[in-house]
């Protein structure tokens, strides 16, 4: 592999309809997944308010169900309506799929409305924690009841810092959970519903493209099917795990010393789809 400049590694180059179906393909199978686990999650959240026998649920089992979620969405939100400059996103690769004429139809109001309400969601839960700090100064304030509030004063306690431990949390609070929850998976299959609209229309687009044989017969329609296998540590997988690492440190340059030093091997071993030392 010939060497380049570090810089070209750090975007996606789309030059022409193939490469625009590939970027948001990736996008599309990532949603994808993340989508089936967020689902599979929503529905423990049911589960353990059917089989809830108090008015509290255990922190741990709360907590459990809730962080798996909160990290599917992160991921979802990464894939559809992140808005950082190195982000690629759909919110943000459509713009320019559409700019460049890959596209043709336009996003209707309401799925405009909702990428930038994710967008929001985004931003939120990738919030500076300074902003964490100055609401929770502003409610311990507008909390002061407004006979004291000319007399009263939040003080901090600095000395034993208190380190907050959730016991158990209102079972009202898995209800709520359970109810954004759903909301949130018709929001984003909404979305999915749309890339796959998108890249319909650009692989219709392409000339003397091959058809999928389907159950009944051939299809111009694309599919979307399961390959399952197993994840090893040695897979394709961690090879681009590990070179993406070295192109954000920009410490890739495309030569084959440059990806034999990074992508590590254990005992000598190499994949059977990647390149060997």
């Amino acid at each position: 592999m010939a060497g380049g400049s570090r810089q070209q590694y750090k975007q996606f180059t789309i030059d022409n309809i193939e490469d625009a179906c590939l970027a948001l393909e990736t996008l599309i199978t990532n949603v994808i997944i993340n989508l089936r686990r967020y689902k599979k999650y929503s529905a423990e959240v049911v589960e353990l308010l059917k089989n809830a026998d108090s008015e509290y649920i255990p922190a741990d089992a709360y907590e459990a169900v809730n962080d798996k979620l909160l990290y599917r969405q992160h991921e979802i939100l990464k894939f559809t309506a992140d808005h950082q400059s190195s982000s690629f996103s759909y919110i943000d690769l459509r713009k320019m799929l559409e700019k460049r004429g890959f596209l043709k139809n336009q996003l209707s109001e309401d799925m405009t409305r909702l990428l930038n309400e994710l967008l929001d969601v985004r931003n939120w839960t990738f919030h500076n924690p300074q902003s964490l700090m100055v609401a929770a100064k502003e409610a311990m304030e507008k909390n002061i009841p407004d006979a004291l509030k000319s007399i009263a004063k939040v003080t901090p306690q600095l000395n034993p810092i208190p380190v907050p431990v959730v016991d158990k949390y209102e079972l009202l609070m898995l209800a709520s959970l359970a109810i954004h929850t759903e909301e949130r998976i018709e929001q984003f299959g909404s979305v999915l519903q749309a890339m796959k609209t998108d890249y319909q229309e650009m692989y219709d687009s392409i000339e003397n493209k091959p058809f999928l044989l389907s159950p009944g017969g051939f299809s111009s329609t694309v599919q979307y099917i399961d390959r399952h296998g197993v994840s090893r540590l040695t897979d394709m997988s961690s090879d681009i795990s590990q070179i993406s690492m070295a192109i954000q440190k920009s410490k890739y340059d495309g030569t084959d010393e440059k990806f034999k030093e990074w992508v590590v091997r254990f005992n000598g071993e190499s994949t059977e789809e990647g390149p060997s030392e």
